[in-house]
């Protein structure tokens, strides 16, 4: 069962009545430089599996060329394009650890070379067309996962105090 959930400070968590529903209409694997390159062009950012080190984990900007030859893969990230600076081919990587790390939140990477196993393994997908028809999720909550609502109420001081639904603080 579809159970989407939508969540607010000091209210918690409810179940949605009517929920958008996404989904991915065709997906496969792609890998190696000229390969991804094409993908990009042709349906836009791909997923790749990398490798992190601690250099990477530091990294404040420019193009970063890994020297440790690491290619545990243990981390997903966007390839969003590809570029050259100085005749150093790049890859325009979008990470996800916040925008205050590395150039916004992306990072370039050497390309080429599968530096940090970025060209190993790669995939791409298409969305599945909900919204045209806005397909909705019309599961009905149970009473407990219904939209909580909170009162105040005025106690002998006159100040107000919050009444919590069962099981919220």
């Amino acid at each position: 069962m579809i159970k989407c959930k939508n969540c607010f400070p000091q209210k918690g968590c409810w179940a949605q009545e009517r929920a958008k529903i996404y989904g991915v209409d065709e997906y496969g694997e792609v890998k190696g430089e000229q390969n991804m390159m094409n993908e990009i062009l042709q349906r836009g950012p791909i997923t790749c599996a990398i490798a992190v080190t601690q250099e990477l984990v530091n990294y404040t900007g420019g193009i970063f060329v890994d020297k440790s030859g690491r290619k545990e893969l243990d981390h997903d990230i966007s390839v969003n394009g590809w570029g050259e600076e100085n005749g150093t081919k790049f890859w325009i990587v979008r990470n996800s650890w916040g925008s205050y790390w590395g150039e916004g939140g992306n990072f370039r990477l050497i390309r080429g070379v599968d530096n940090l196993g970025i060209e190993s393994t790669c995939s791409w997908a298409t969305p599945l067309d909900t919204w045209t028809k806005d397909v909705r999720n019309e599961t009905k909550p149970h009473a407990e996962d219904a939209e909580p609502k909170l009162n105040l109420q005025a106690n002998e001081q006159s100040t107000c105090q919050r009444i919590s639904p069962k099981g919220m603080k």
